[in-house]
């Protein structure tokens, strides 16, 4: 009976995510786990659907799905991750793991935080042929971050100015690691790496490819906001 349950939830979160996202308005986010969360600042383990504790870093064991006003996330199993919801932002922090989201075109911009550098990201192109939705994955690991766009293309702000990340492309950070000026805008037209993105639905792969390649076919099906 357990086992039934567990598959039903995990079906829930897989349709969720997969579909376009709903233009509704949300009391606050919620969380959904397909297996359990561990609250880490007081070891509480939730098992059902519950209001996303604001700021409190959260241990995945089995995917767990996020779904607030615009913006859907879905954590891999072990990811450790935060959300906070305010007036002008989302906040996404992600210690280490992998996060998969989706933004809507009129999402609130969303803030990406991990150990090494955070980003304020604002819908920039909107594929017309997925429904005005937004898809890419965060990936943290001990040496580095990687922030990879599958559909779309977001507005980048952090310390170093502005830049354009297109779908097919990455940034990578790593431990250590400050980019130059020259190096921020090599990002904008440029993959870094290649990333396979594992959202539900369909099976995406980006491949980042040199001298901006990759984000030129991202282009072609995409339109910029109005």
């Amino acid at each position: 009976m357990i086992r039934f349950q567990k598959i039903v939830s995990l079906l829930a979160v897989i349709l969720l995510l997969a579909q376009p996202l709903m233009a509704r308005s949300l009391s606050g986010p919620r969380l959904v786990p397909e297996g359990s969360v561990t609250l880490l600042k007081t070891g509480a383990v939730v098992e059902s659907e519950m209001p996303a504790p604001t700021g409190v870093l959260m241990a995945c064991n089995g995917q767990c799905f996020i779904e607030a006003d615009g913006v859907q996330l879905l954590g891999a199993d072990k990811t450790v991750f935060a959300v906070h919801e305010d007036h002008d932002a989302f906040t996404v922090l992600v210690d280490t793991g992998s996060v998969s989201f989706a933004m809507r075109a009129d999402a609130k911009p969303v803030e990406f935080k991990t150990p090494f550098d955070a980003f304020l990201a604002k819908p920039a192109l909107i594929p017309v042929s997925s429904e005005a939705v937004i898809r890419g994955s965060l990936e943290v690991t001990e040496s580095r971050a990687v922030l990879t766009m599958a559909e779309g293309s977001l507005e980048l702000t952090n310390d170093q100015g502005q830049k354009l990340l297109k779908a097919g492309n990455s940034i990578v950070l790593a431990k250590g690691m400050r980019l130059s000026a020259a190096d921020a805008e090599a990002l904008s037209g440029a993959a870094v790496a290649t990333a396979t993105l594992a959202i539900i639905g369909a099976s995406i792969v980006a491949v980042a490819g040199g001298g901006g390649g990759g984000g030129g076919g991202g282009d072609s099906d995409e339109a910029s906001p109005q």
